[in-house]
């Protein structure tokens, strides 16, 4: 190894500095003291970024954004039935009906006491009665609740107009010891003055709205004003056929009861709006019997002189179309 000389005024050390790196540089360059520093000097800058970074992790600034919270569930109630908002109604009605199967019966009188042996006298029961009954006409006023989303009742009154029963007979018997026959025509009036109170229930098949079909029924009482006028007259006929005489009983007289009424009904509600509704139907009013007394004069000489007469109208169904409206409340 050659020595380089040093320049005149530097120091020893340089010296040494200088002969050391040109010794290592002769010996193939590597420079391991050097290595060994510069990696202590990586060791420790990594030691204390490391060092740094836990504390930025820990301080929250290295670990991204916060989580965005999830809110909890909002819980949803169970569905709860819509109430219909309305309890109670009142309801008002139009009706027009007519009687089925009305029977009359009469007892107590007694017809051709002076007739010819084996003629008479005979009761009404042998008279051929024909009935003329007039048409029904009445109204109704009721209050009523809706019970469940298909049940509903009421309680109503009918208000009916006067009705009259005419029945008409005809008879014929000859007299005793003559050729002359009597002739006699019988008319026996009873007209009603009648109110009816009945409790009903009415079943909706279907969910209450636009159409509204029903059926339904009801129990209550009838009370009847009965006023009977009665008039019998015979006219006596010679063998001519020509009439000779007349002769006629009249009896009038006035009666009230009360009786059993019952009734089935079906129709169809329409809804106006949100508390009107108009109701269209048929209803079968079933009306007990009802009878009427009166006393009359008899015929001919007999004794007594009087008979009492009691008339009865059987129980009957009456047939009716009705129109109404119902008017909702509270």
């Amino acid at each position: 190894m050659d020595l380089v000389p040093l320049p005149s005024g530097r120091l020893p050390e340089e010296a040494n500095r200088v002969q050391r790196d040109g010794g290592h540089a002769a010996a193939g360059g590597w420079d391991w003291q050097g290595d060994v520093m510069r990696l202590k000097f990586a060791s420790v800058v990594l030691a204390t970024l490391a060092a740094l970074s836990g504390r930025a992790a820990a301080d929250g600034y290295l670990a991204g954004p916060p989580p965005i919270p999830v809110p909890a569930p909002i819980p949803v109630p169970a569905p709860m039935p819509v109430p219909e908002g309305f309890t109670y109604y009142f309801r008002g009605d139009l009706g027009w009906g007519w009687a089925s199967n009305q029977s009359y019966s009469e007892t107590g009188l007694l017809y051709g006491q002076d007739a010819a042996a084996g003629f008479g006298p005979f009761t009404s029961a042998a008279i051929p009665f024909k009935n003329n009954t007039d048409t029904a006409f009445g109204g109704t006023a009721g209050v009523g609740a809706y019970f469940t989303p298909h049940i509903r009742g009421d309680l109503t009154i009918d208000f009916r107009a006067d009705e009259k029963n005419e029945f008409n007979g005809t008879y014929a018997y000859p007299l005793v010891s003559t050729t002359s026959t009597y002739v006699g025509t019988v008319k026996d009036s009873l007209k009603l003055s009648s109110a009816v109170a009945l409790a009903n229930l009415y079943v909706e098949p279907l969910p209450r709205g636009l159409f509204t079909p029903y059926i339904g029924g009801g129990i209550g009482f009838v009370y009847n004003q009965i006023t009977r006028s009665y008039l019998d007259t015979e006219t006596l006929l010679n063998n001519t056929g020509t009439p000779v005489s007349q002769r006629s009983r009249i009896g009038v007289g006035k009666d009230s009861a009360a009786g059993f009424a019952a009734a089935l009904m079906a129709g169809v509600s329409f809804s106006i709006d949100h508390r009107w509704a108009l109701d269209v139907g048929y209803r079968a009013l079933y009306m007990d019997g009802r009878s009427s007394t009166i006393t009359t004069p008899a015929f001919g000489a007999t004794v007594p002189p009087t008979q009492q007469s009691i008339a009865t109208l059987s129980g009957n169904w009456e047939h009716e179309i009705r129109v109404g409206l119902r008017f909702n409340v509270w």
